[in-house]
């Protein structure tokens, strides 16, 4: 199992926030342009589960009802661990016509994602097996965090000051003297690193689990690009 765990929890999940450009003066004049990026590592207490469902057919139909058939499947698996309705996220189920060796041999395939989103990672190892078990072959997992949003604040606060204390030691360094703020840039994005680090112990602890052993953290990184004016 652990074979089966660690690829999917290791698996880099890049999500862009947004970019923002605030414009806080209109002078122009001689400046000092700051790019500078801090990051806060937040403890993992949410894991995101990405399941693919998708069924073929030799029709729209039979791949439809396939597909319905795994759909329910997923629910009542869904139902039986708890997960609640607002942590469940889904798509609409998609159909395509899909072609084998030649455009005469055609066939039906249907695609949706289910994005479910749970605090107990005990049920993570059973979902997956439960999974396997009834033809599913496409899911992911990535660590996230219940205090992401303090965690892009804390960063994009650090990023900011240590911009300004850059801009003052570049100044006071040249003899200038620093002005007013005139534009700023900033980005927000998360990383899922998985684990940060592994304990010998878990190798010979029969007692602890696989996720208590390896701790977690996400790491949520802002940037900033500053530009500073220079006074007379």
């Amino acid at each position: 199992m652990l074979k089966r765990l660690i690829p999917l929890l290791l698996t880099f999940a890049i999500l862009i926030i947004g970019t923002v450009e605030a414009q806080i003066q209109q002078q122009t004049g001689p400046q000092i342009s700051i790019d500078m990026s801090k990051s806060v590592q937040l403890p993992a207490d949410l894991i995101i589960f990405t399941i693919n469902l998708n069924a073929e057919g030799s029709t729209p139909k039979e791949a439809f009802d396939l597909h319905k058939e795994r759909e329910r499947l997923l629910a009542s698996l869904l139902k039986k661990l708890k997960i609640d309705a607002n942590n469940i996220k889904f798509q609409p189920v998609q159909i395509n016509k899909r072609y084998r060796n030649d455009d005469k041999n055609m066939y039906s395939q249907t695609s949706q994602q289910v994005n479910v989103t749970f605090s107990d990672f005990g049920i993570y190892e059973s979902i997956q097996l439960t999974l396997i078990e009834n033809g599913f072959d496409t899911f992911s997992g990535s660590f996230s965090s219940t205090k992401l949003e303090e965690g892009k604040n804390d960063a994009l606060k650090l990023a900011i000051n240590s911009a300004k204390e850059k801009a003052n030691f570049i100044a006071q360094t040249s003899g200038i003297k620093l002005g007013a703020i005139q534009k700023i840039n900033y980005s927000e994005y998360q990383i899922n690193t998985g684990y940060r680090a592994m304990e010998m112990k878990a190798m010979v602890s029969s007692d602890s689990t696989l996720l208590d052993d390896f701790p977690q953290t996400v790491s949520v990184t802002a940037g900033v690009h500053i530009s500073f004016l220079i006074e007379d």
